[in-house]
């Protein structure tokens, strides 16, 4: 039970790689327990795509990249009822064939609850998450902006557990929806769905493959290098991770990933290193 909450978490986890301020949980922490998950993330595109998905040659010398560390923090009130906070500290750095805008500091805050709906067998999970995001920056430059600057919220359904049986004698799973909506009059809305399965390949060591699907709405359909403040855009994002158990309180996990497709947004990838500590 106890490595398939660990490997919950990772999941969960490097879907923010792309996303770096959207942490979360789908199983309960646990009455008076508390998690704390250190992490770092990269982000970096030099080419993009447009509109209609066709790949555009990015111009000489020019790129955007994000690096960005986050401390999660997770604190279970009740058997099933948590709450959780998230806060990052990102750098970006926007390189043009004339020069570069940088730009750092604290990104957007993410704070809510998250509770079990039911549990089946304390082997597969379904819960919800409720959320607030707020900025903790100032800043009205598109090109530069570590968020959107606006305040949102989020609401998110989870399930997650082993495998059945019939399916393999081994692994995990986890699929989740969720929709984002920030209050401003461009928005923008976000919708996104993932789904991953993860087989462990030894006892303290194990290996997930994700796929996402994003997609924002808004009525600022202008093309953003910068992820962090991008408003109209979809990407289909498959990642690899891997991970290993050194013990059960301490875990350490590397990712990597890669967008294939995409609508006006960056060809982009990256990856993640993190640590999960139970305490």
């Amino acid at each position: 039970m106890k490595k398939t909450v660990l490997t919950c978490v990772f999941i969960l986890l490097l879907t923010g790689i792309f996303l770096p301020n959207q942490l979360f949980a789908s199983w309960p922490i646990g009455k008076y327990r508390d998690i704390v998950i250190p992490s770092m993330f990269l982000y970096r595109q030099t080419d993009r795509f447009d509109r209609d998905g066709h790949r555009i040659k990015g111009d000489p010398g020019a790129s955007f990249t994000s690096y960005s560390a986050n401390l999660y923090v997770g604190y279970g009130i009740s058997r099933r009822l948590d709450i959780i906070a998230s806060v990052p500290y990102v750098y970006t750095q926007n390189k043009f064939a004339n020069g570069s805008v940088t730009n750092q500091g604290p990104g957007d805050l993410l704070m809510g609850l998250s509770y079990n709906l039911v549990n089946f067998n304390y082997i597969r999970y379904l819960s919800v998450q409720v959320s607030g995001i707020a900025p903790l920056y100032k800043g009205h430059n598109p090109t530069l902006d570590l968020g959107l600057g606006s305040y949102g919220s989020e609401v998110k359904l989870m399930y997650c557990g082993n495998l059945p049986k019939s399916i393999a004698s081994k692994g995990y799973f986890n699929t989740e929806i969720a929709y984002r909506r920030y209050f401003d009059v461009q928005g923008p809305d976000q919708v996104s769905f993932s789904g991953t399965v993860g087989y462990p390949v030894s006892h303290h060591d194990q290996l997930s493959l994700e796929l996402l699907f994003f997609r924002s709405f808004s009525s600022n359909k202008a093309f953003n290098p910068n992820i962090n403040n991008a408003r109209d855009y979809a990407f289909f994002k498959p990642s690899l991770n891997y991970g290993h158990q050194f013990t059960r309180r301490f875990s350490t996990f590397i990712g990597g990933y890669y967008t294939p497709f995409g609508q006006n947004t960056g060809v982009g990838y990256g990856g993640s290193v993190l640590a999960i500590i139970k305490i």
